[in-house]
């Protein structure tokens, strides 16, 4: 942790965190539901790369949320 990130600047990072988490996992769930409305396979196969897409930020979030949670313990 560099000297200037205090426990109050990671737990503002770590609420941006844990909303944009909120934010991709919520469009990967809309992504999914509307693939079974798509009648072109093409485009059902890109709705499901978008939604995989989501998922892949998703759990980059994840690995960055549990980062600030370790950081802020040790602030």
């Amino acid at each position: 942790m560099s000297e200037e990130e205090t426990a109050e600047e990671l737990r503002a990072q770590l609420v941006e965190v844990e909303q944009d988490l909120e934010s991709a996992r919520r469009s990967a769930a809309d992504i999914r539901s509307g693939v079974g409305d798509a009648e072109d396979p093409a485009d059902r196969g890109a709705l499901i790369q978008s939604a995989d897409e989501q998922d892949t930020i998703a759990d980059q979030l994840v690995i960055r949320r549990e980062d600030l949670l370790r950081r802020i313990s040790q602030a």
